[in-house]
């Protein structure tokens, strides 16, 4: 049996349809083909989230210009979109999500508590996800962006063909001396790893490494033109970890440059792990060749084990 279709008119229209709605200046829409299908996402630069629509829910808030009312604005799309057209309870639904959103501005007056209630509700929801999550809480210390942007130049020419051929070369190096002494790194190698004293040698370079792993994601952000306006310090299993929030990056329209922001901290470690363990190999016993040691196990092996 096949389930009824939804009716096209609804009884509550008559409550909206005078209504000139239009996004507010801070919601950005990108256009994204996400597994061959085309959508697109609608970016709130005020709270960081994202909204993904289809192509004939995008052709009614691209309609929403506020001079338009809604009952304009369902005419056209029905026009343009023929059987496809949403229903009327479908726009009514869209018009609450982005209002419910913070991005959608009408011609009727605001309503300061409610917005205030809003911004209230989303900062309790963060708190309690972190309360929910006692072993992966985040603490927001700084905003990097300037920071970012002002060292892009440095890091830019990072982000070539000529970079990408010597990080292979670098890398290969790496890959090729853990080959030549492999027996001798992974020799009682958990009697050394759990060490009391290696133990808050790794509590202590870690950190450091993770710091570069996070970096590598802001600048891949910032390269393409993203903003990162959040750093801190995420307690994963009680260990402080920096984290960057990137999120930006799930504005890109490349599925390429998605992915890069993606691998970025496994591409800044692994180099990382490559000039450590030439350091393992020529340095003599003591702190650094234990720190180089440390560097190779947590930028090296756990990366490709647990974010690869």
């Amino acid at each position: 049996m096949t389930a009824a279709p939804s009716p096209l008119f609804s009884p509550l229209w008559y409550r909206v349809a005078d209504l000139k709605p239009r996004l507010r200046s801070h919601a950005q829409i990108h256009r994204h083909v996400f597994r061959g299908q085309l959508w697109y996402v609608l970016q709130d630069h005020t709270s960081g989230r994202f909204h993904r629509f289809s192509p004939a829910t995008y052709l009614i808030i691209g309609l929403m210009d506020g001079e338009r009312s809604l009952q304009d604005i369902w005419h056209l799309a029905a026009g343009e979109l023929g059987d496809d057209c949403p229903t009327q309870d479908e726009c009514i639904h869209l018009l609450t999500r982005l209002h419910g959103a913070d991005v959608l501005h009408c011609d009727v007056p605001p309503d300061i508590a409610e917005v205030s209630e809003r911004s209230g509700s989303l900062r309790r929801r963060r708190m309690l996800a972190s309360i929910r999550s006692p072993l992966a809480i985040r603490i927001p210390l700084i905003d990097p962006d300037r920071f970012l942007t002002a060292t892009m130049p440095l890091v830019r020419p990072l982000f070539s063909w000529l970079a990408l051929m010597l990080w292979l070369g670098l890398v290969g190096f790496g890959i090729l001396l853990a080959g030549m002494h492999w027996p001798e790194f992974t020799a009682n190698i958990s009697d050394r790893v759990l060490a009391a004293d290696n133990l808050l040698l790794l509590w202590l370079v870690f950190p450091f490494v993770k710091a570069f792993h996070e970096l590598g994601h802001g600048y891949a952000t910032k390269v393409w033109g993203g903003e990162v306006h959040e750093m801190g310090i995420m307690f994963l299993v009680l260990m402080p970890v920096p984290y960057v929030e990137a999120s930006a990056s799930s504005a890109f329209p490349e599925k390429r440059k998605r992915a890069m922001v993606g691998a970025a901290g496994i591409l800044v470690e692994m180099p990382l792990a490559a000039i450590a363990m030439w350091v393992w190999t020529e340095a003599e016993p003591g702190l650094v060749r234990a720190i180089a040691y440390n560097v190779v196990l947590i930028a090296g092996i756990s990366t490709l084990l647990f974010n690869g």
